[in-house]
């Protein structure tokens, strides 16, 4: 009987530094979100006093989520990873017949 290598987990190493831009993102969606409500309903916003184009919570947002994308990258390269020790896992534990 041949002895197998236990396949090894993969490391949970997630940024704090990214997980704070993705907050600061999440954050500024929100903010723009409401900003958009404002403008739209009561036709003034937080910001609109101090900023003449009316596009600029678009722009807010797109920042946002461009602050969000490298920290989702990184969970979604996590998952990639436990996916694949998972099925490493599965073909070591499958039974020989």
């Amino acid at each position: 009987m041949t002895q197998q290598q236990q396949p090894t987990p993969p490391s949970t190493n997630i940024s704090l530094g990214l997980l704070v831009l993705d907050i600061i993102g999440m954050a500024l969606v929100v903010f723009a979100g409401y900003e958009i409500y404002l403008i739209n309903e009561k036709n003034s916003g937080v910001l609109a006093e101090y900023i003449s184009w009316p596009h600029y919570p678009w722009i807010i947002m797109g920042i946002g989520v461009v602050l969000m994308i490298p920290f989702h990258k990184q969970i979604f390269s996590l998952f990639r990873k436990v996916k694949q020790y998972q099925k490493e896992l599965a073909e070591k534990n499958r039974p020989d017949f």
